[in-house]
């Protein structure tokens, strides 16, 4: 009889407990289906080329999960939309998990369920660079008769690439994981990163720029000795990967792309993305557009960010920001995606912290 009690009392949380993982599953879901059905695969990129690897470069060289798509096909007859959208299934249901785990690594949210449901909103961001479709102001205003009124505004077709999504799962993961070794360093956990580190790297190469994230982070916290062999170690892995990628699919070249940089297939987008941003009412909308606006918040509270984040953003967002500059069409929002979950934990951590140091309680406290 005395059990009684406790278990009525952990009904509740059971029930929470159930209730949130089932809400995490209809997001997942929902999203899913959002990004199946509201954008469409690059002409030269789509699902059959790509499991079949002839989509052109450089995307084809993004092995992960075409070559899992493939592998599956040989044992089942499933079509490759229904499972590249499986697999996009599994990786939102990922990200809400480790959006979890990331706010109770930085203590935000005051209970489980409250944390939980902060987690769902790391979609919002995600659903913002991924699959609402761009504005394009072919002419802002228009005078006629002397009647000022809105111009030519459009939405531009937004494309669906498999691995983006994961992309951003992955980085979340690296960085939680370097974070928590930068922490407390040990041998095993630098072994499991580099192993999440490869699988990530046959994901896109965009795991280039947890070299200086890394960098930063460990500058202080290992040895000169074992720094560079941190260094060196991710240096060689990535080379060993994407090397042989790059000439495998060298061949796979791009008809229509512009001016190129260098020998490589990567195009310079960085007149046509400057020019886009010189409107003043897209500059807005783009800022707003933003991980969902996060970035003037950030800003704002930028004091009170944790440094570990702090280097997240200085390491590894604001090289591939500058990046996608260059060589990625911003009117294709999804080319920030990697960042957007860093940029969406760093803003809650922040203001959490400011709101604790201004909360009522404290003040009391520090007075008396």
């Amino acid at each position: 009889m005395s059990c009684l009690p406790s278990l009525r009392s952990d009904t509740p949380a059971q029930s929470e407990r159930r209730a949130l993982s089932v809400a995490t599953l209809l997001v997942a879901l929902f999203m899913t289906c959002l990004h199946l059905t509201a954008t469409r695969p690059f002409d030269l990129a789509s699902f059959h080329q790509l499991v079949n690897f002839w989509a052109i470069e450089p995307f084809q060289h993004r092995v992960l999960l075409p070559s899992l798509v493939g592998e599956i096909q040989r044992l089942a007859p499933v079509g490759e939309k229904l499972l590249f959208g499986l697999l996009q299934f599994g990786f939102w249901i990922a990200l809400i998990q480790l959006a979890d785990r990331a706010l109770a690594m930085f203590d935000i949210g005051r209970t489980p369920p409250a944390r939980r449901l902060l987690a769902l909103t790391v979609v919002v961001p995600m659903l913002l660079h991924l699959i609402m479709p761009d504005i394009e102001l072919t002419r802002t205003f228009a005078l006629d008769d002397g009647v000022l009124d809105v111009g030519t505004w459009e939405t531009r077709d937004i494309y669906y690439y498999v691995y983006d999504v994961p992309a951003a799962v992955f980085t979340l993961a690296m960085a939680m994981l370097l974070i928590r070794l930068a922490r407390r360093p040990d041998i095993g956990g630098f072994i499991g990163y580099l192993a999440l580190f490869a699988v990530a790297t046959l994901n896109r190469e965009t795991t280039l720029f947890m070299l200086p994230f890394s960098a930063l982070l460990f500058w202080r916290v290992l040895g000169i000795r074992d720094w560079l062999l941190l260094m060196a170690a991710q240096a060689a892995m990535f080379t060993a990967i994407q090397m042989p990628l790059q000439w495998l699919f060298a061949i796979n070249i791009n008809p229509i792309a512009m001016i190129q940089v260098g020998d490589s297939q990567y195009e310079l987008h960085l007149l046509g993305n400057l020019a886009t941003l010189s409107n003043p009412l897209y500059l807005m909308t783009f800022i707003a557009r933003f991980a969902a606006g996060l970035c003037i918040p950030l800003f704002l509270c930028r004091h009170y960010l944790d440094r570990h984040l702090a280097l997240a953003l200085l390491g590894f967002a604001l090289p591939l920001a500058l990046s996608a500059l260059v060589v990625g069409r911003i009117v294709e929002h999804r080319v920030f995606i990697e960042m957007i979950p860093l940029v969406w934990l760093a803003t809650l951590q922040a203001v959490a912290r400011r709101s604790a140091h201004t909360s009522p309680d404290r003040r009391l406290a520090a007075m008396t």
